[in-house]
């Protein structure tokens, strides 16, 4: 992919920088390996004569020709056709991914056999399961290549590119210019600076690595004044971090102030007098509680005493109450002897005629 380029035209600027971005190819490289795996078994289908392995080098080529012609065809039809192939590849210019991934699929199902389209073979797991095998199998054995794969994503992406988004279309007269500027072209490739990373891409992506990077060392996000790896920020905050949030030791007891854990010495000295007066105030609460405890303990043992002698307590209580109404009627008896004896002297009295 960095092979310096030598085309011949008639303004001289024979040089051509033939940079492509790394990321996109990438991506175009794995499509093709999946679609070379899915063409190769899904045409061999419940064939007891074939394999996906005995057809793949066929299909190789005959799929890298597939898409290259398309992929020209396209832009032929929309320099010299209608509108609707150059939005066609407008469209696969600002998705080539996606574009490739059409193609492929137009492929595969052109190679499917009779028994793949009747069998509900497509949609079974031992399809997909056979498909992720043979993937493996050729990444093991660098069936296909990945600097042939990447030459493949690049002829396709150079010719549908229209804006040029993904490749430089840069040209020069000299070698020593062409090779100056892709010593800062922005889609040569370059590595991570941040200590420890070792990932590799075209320059233009420099931005949107850092912003993700784990090895990537920022300011602590609680504003100590450590700096830290990004992939290690959450532990540093949630621990050992000066400014995380933490609640006073004297919590449970009442004071429900929460601080940076840096202050926790001073927070304690300016309340010192403060948390004494929780702790006195619960040691009270738990005074109060045993002296409550213990008579309700008292009441206990009282009523298992009580229980205990209920039968006993029940017939004194009987005889001291049969004994006061005893006392009571006695009482009335004797009201009703006076009474009487009164009645009898006012009638003497009355009789004798000293009424």
């Amino acid at each position: 992919m960095d092979n310096l380029k030598c085309t011949t035209g008639e303004d001289g600027f024979n040089f051509q920088c033939n940079l492509c971005d790394s990321e996109v190819v990438h991506s175009m490289t794995e499509i093709l390996l999946r679609g070379l795996a899915i063409a190769s078994v899904d045409s061999t289908t419940g064939d007891i004569f074939k394999s996906p392995s005995s057809v793949a080098v066929g299909m190789k080529t005959e799929l890298a020709e597939y898409l290259i012609q398309r992929s020209v065809t396209l832009v032929h039809k929309a320099v010299h056709g209608g509108e609707d192939h150059s939005e066609q590849l407008m469209k696969a210019s600002t998705v080539p991914k996606e574009f490739l991934s059409d193609l492929i699929d137009d492929f595969v199902i052109s190679k499917r056999n009779l028994l793949s389209h009747v069998s509900g073979f497509l949609s079974s797991e031992s399809r997909l399961n056979k498909i992720r095998d043979f993937i493996q199998k050729m990444e093991m054995e660098n069936f296909w290549t990945l600097d042939g794969r990447e030459a493949i994503a690049e002829t396709i992406l150079k010719s549908i590119d229209m804006k040029c988004v993904f490749h430089c279309p840069e040209r020069f007269d000299t070698q020593d210019k062409l090779a100056e500027h892709r010593s800062l072209c922005r889609f040569r490739i370059v590595n991570c600076k941040n200590d420890g990373c070792l990932a590799s891409f075209s320059a233009n992506h420099i931005e949107k690595h850092d912003s993700v990077c784990t090895f990537k060392v920022l300011p602590c996000e609680q504003l100590c004044e450590q700096l830290v790896m990004r992939c290690e920020m959450d532990m540093h905050c949630a621990s050992v971090c000066p400014m995380k949030l933490i609640n006073c030791p004297f919590h449970q007891v009442g004071c429900e102030r929460a601080f940076p854990q840096c202050v926790l010495d001073r927070h304690c000295s300016e309340f010192l007098q403060t948390h004494l007066l929780y702790i006195l105030q619960l040691t009270t609460r738990q005074d109060a509680s045993v002296n409550d405890m213990n008579q309700r303990l008292h009441l206990l043992e009282k009523a298992q005493s009580l229980n205990e002698l209920s039968g006993a307590l029940d017939i004194r209580t009987l005889t001291l109450i049969t004994k006061e109404q005893e006392a009571k009627i006695k009482k009335l008896e004797e009201n009703l002897k006076v009474q009487e004896a009164k009645m009898k002297k006012l009638e003497n009295e009355f009789r004798s005629g000293k009424v």
